[in-house]
């Protein structure tokens, strides 16, 4: 293939893919679609190969995390319908108090965002915000950045949160080390967002009007079974991670080795622990018979994550088709000798994140174009392909701004004005980017 039309496919490919998002507003899935035909064809790939390259990409794709990331889904939807979001966020605050109850709303949002979808776990916890801050006079700007800011931290960092779970899967990441790494990573970006809120929120200072007051005779499920669903599957998975290690630290081939083998595997354990969500729900839910049903809660849920698999799956394809043109040898060519390592990932998630406003499809994007430089990038090891996903996921947490649906839900559902939402998350978001990207580099210089 000549090189200076690979190059100029590969900027095609990226101006159609920004364009059909951002102007057309074209759904993920067919503007990753076209902007993969667009390279494929101008690069001179030829039809056949294109075809047969995209199939492939997104077919090992999705058979890798298709099944995870819809029984992730499921699992979230069980347990913000139950209630169990709800007893998250007020078990923490009981541990924190009222006077570091904005704190308590970022690590309530550290937590609920692991397996609920920021959007819905914003909607379900923003009168919780509210009803906090007009208790404690403490502003609703800080309620709603730590909140939002927790929320978005490990979304961004933290599996089976589609974003991350899908770069692992892309980048081929061991994805027990990519929870524990990513949750660890998740701390810092956390705390620096809540102590700007704290800052933000005496500069734009403002109580809630519309306080929506719950129901306090609801009944809603223990602290142990809202929290065991995302416990245990975390915990069997990075269990696995250090069953598997080279040393054996808990010997090769007996009986616990080989049933964490099963049961530590991603799949078993997110399914053990929606098994556990759909018992909490009954719990409280006991007549619902139709929500494992078509037109039931898990219905509505496999319409979501049927979504998010393709888009998934197209970033698979994009990516497999740029692997297999000419553009891993000129990058080899380009960048012999050049130390730019993590720095790479996190220049495109952040490019993307800002120009498209989906953090996933920034850190699918990202994944996609570094994984045929993996090895010049010196991040081919398997601790490499974690350092590398953490690195795309730093850089697609900003710019958080208008162009993502979650900006507005957070500013509408909290009361937020426009112009504050603006002088104040943007700002954060770039805040938690760097952050992580520093903690990222840390943790190359220990493993790499």
């Amino acid at each position: 293939m000549n090189t200076t039309l690979t190059i100029i496919a590969l900027f095609l490919a990226l101006f159609t893919l920004i364009f059909l998002t951002i102007k057309v507003k074209l759904h993920p899935f067919f503007s990753l679609l076209l902007s993969s035909f667009v390279f494929g064809i101008v690069s001179g790939m030829g039809m056949e190969l294109m075809l047969e390259n995209f199939a492939e990409g997104m077919g090992s794709t999705i058979a890798g995390i298709g099944v995870v990331i819809t029984i992730g889904t499921v699992t979230g939807s069980l347990l913000e319908k139950s209630g169990s979001a709800e007893t998250m966020a007020r078990s923490i605050l009981k541990i924190t108090g009222e006077k570091h109850a904005s704190l308590g709303l970022a690590i309530t949002g550290y937590f609920v965002s692991i397996p609920v979808f920021c959007d819905s776990a914003m909607v379900l916890l923003s009168p919780i915000a509210k009803r906090l801050s007009r208790d404690t006079k403490i502003s609703m700007t800080t309620m709603t950045v730590s909140l939002a800011m927790g929320l978005h931290a490990t979304h961004m960092l933290v599996p089976p949160t589609p974003g991350p779970l899908a770069v692992a899967g892309i980048l081929n990441a061991n994805l027990g080390t990519v929870i524990a790494m990513g949750a660890l990573v998740s701390i810092p970006v956390t705390l620096v967002a809540h102590f700007l809120a704290t800052k933000f929120g005496k500069k734009y200072y403002y109580l809630p009007e519309n306080i929506e007051e719950f129901d306090e005779n609801q009944k809603l499920p223990n602290a142990f079974m809202a929290f065991t669903p995302i416990i245990i599957p975390i915990f069997l998975m990075v269990l696995k991670t250090i069953v598997d290690f080279p040393s054996h630290p808990f010997g090769e081939m007996n009986a616990f080795v080989q049933i964490m083998g099963i049961i530590g595997q991603p799949m078993i354990a997110l399914l053990i622990g929606m098994c556990i969500a759909l018992f909490t729900y009954f719990s409280i839910n006991p007549t619902d018979k139709e929500v494992y049903t078509f037109n039931g809660l898990f219905g509505e849920s496999l319409m979501t994550a049927g979504q998010i698999v393709l888009i998934v799956g197209a970033g698979g394809a994009f990516g497999s088709i740029l692997k297999a043109s000419a553009l891993q040898d000129i990058l080899v060519n380009a960048l012999s000798g050049v130390e730019i390592g993590i720095l790479a990932p996190f220049l495109i998630g952040a490019i993307f994140r800002t120009a498209i406003g989906s953090g996933t499809v920034a850190m699918v994007t990202s994944a996609s174009m570094i994984l045929p430089m993996l090895d010049i990038l010196g991040m081919s090891s398997p601790m490499g392909t974690v350092i590398a996903m953490l690195a795309c996921a730093a850089g697609g947490f900003m710019v958080f701004h208008g162009n993502d649906d979650f900006f507005w839900v957070t500013a509408s559902t909290t009361e937020m004005d426009t112009s504050i939402a603006y002088k104040t998350m943007p700002i954060i978001s770039i805040a938690q980017s760097f952050t992580a990207l520093i903690c990222v580099y840390i943790l190359k210089i220990i493993f790499i």
